[in-house]
């Protein structure tokens, strides 16, 4: 009888975690000579964990993003903008965030002839990112 009340409340201190997870496109085919931004609400309280920011050919680094979470400027961190040319590039993001908090993306394009679409898809989750742990 002892084993099972043990196994009782073995079963009792299970927790289940029911993680949510997702990602939030903040891409914008940013105008000529122009400034824009696109914005979500985060869906849960949790995580940012990354983002991926990709820029196409023919932008010549004349297009700058950031990304700002919740008020804060998260990337980059030690400059206004980032504009590079032709390519994607990864970039961790840990913040935590309480539900409804605004995740925004902020564009600059300074080329006066062409628009340019710009990708930036942010990855949220309810829980702490596990390969955080590790740096």
């Amino acid at each position: 009888m002892a084993i099972e009340v043990e196994d009782e409340k073995a079963r009792a201190e299970v927790i289940e975690l029911r993680a949510e997870s997702c990602v939030l496109d903040l891409s914008c085919n940013v105008a000529p000579d122009s400034e824009d931004e696109k914005e979500a609400t985060m869906p849960y309280e949790g995580w940012t964990s990354a983002a991926i920011i990709s820029w196409p050919a023919g932008c010549r680094n004349r297009v700058g993003v950031r990304i700002i979470v919740d008020g804060e400027q998260l990337f980059p961190r030690n400059a206004g903008w980032t504009a590079l040319e032709d390519v994607t590039i990864g970039v961790t993001l840990l913040k935590k965030v309480r539900r409804n908090r605004i995740i925004k993306a902020e564009f600059k394009n300074n080329d006066i002839e062409n628009s340019h679409w710009i990708s930036v898809l942010v990855q949220v989750s309810t829980l702490f990112p596990v390969w955080a742990r590790l740096l």
